[in-house]
């Protein structure tokens, strides 16, 4: 979650401290999951998440979830890979390739599962490590391919190459806002809301 931290909630802040310099936030990264429980124990009032097959749905009557922003995946791979000088390439292409990914215990795991199963395959994961920066090397150095969320940088020393996917439909993150159900009109809660929806509606998430 730390790419919808450096995209949505951190530019927030700025926004949130100007029309409402009295209001104190603090900020807590966490697995979606865990937000959920957060939210439900009272020790955080607005979630940023990404909802998953294993995550309560969108009709959970103890929340409410609202979209804020979708964030289509990439396929990366090494520059030397001879899908490089592809300009874009469909996820099926990919099926007997080996695959590296972030932790089982990662938010993006189950997307990445679900995406690949649509495509008619089960992804061939060799190598599963905690951050995208080492996801990126590893396949810089030819040890599989990842998909890799658009809002996440390239490091600009690996040698890899970000291929859009084409085809129906895109992988994609769906950020969504969550809070407890009843508690989104409270006033503080509705400006957090707002400066969150002005930075994912601002044009350099376009």
């Amino acid at each position: 979650m730390s790419s919808a931290l450096a995209a949505f909630v951190a530019p927030a802040l700025p926004r949130l401290a100007s029309s409402h310099p009295r209001l104190e936030v603090r900020v807590i990264e966490e697995e979606s999951a865990d937000c959920y429980k957060l939210l439900l124990c009272n020790e955080a009032d607005l979630a940023v998440v990404l909802p998953t097959p294993h995550a309560p749905p969108v009709t959970d009557p103890r929340f409410d979830q609202q979209p804020l922003f979708d964030d289509p995946q990439d396929l990366l791979v090494a520059r030397s890979h001879p899908l490089a000088r592809r300009e874009a390439v469909g996820l099926s292409e990919a099926a007997s390739e080996k695959w590296i990914v972030k932790s089982h215990h990662n938010d993006t795991y189950p997307l990445l599962a679900a995406a690949c199963a649509a495509a008619g395959f089960t992804p061939h994961v060799t190598h599963q490590v905690k951050e995208w920066y080492a996801v990126s090397a590893f396949v810089a150095q030819g040890l599989g391919v990842c998909l890799l969320p658009r809002l996440v940088p390239i490091p600009s020393k690996h040698a890899v190459v970000r291929l859009p996917l084409h085809g129906a439909p895109v992988p994609s993150r769906r950020f969504v806002t969550c809070t407890r159900r009843g508690s989104s009109g409270h006033p503080a809660l509705l400006a957090a809301l707002a400066a969150l929806r002005e930075t994912a509606d601002s044009p350099t998430h376009e």
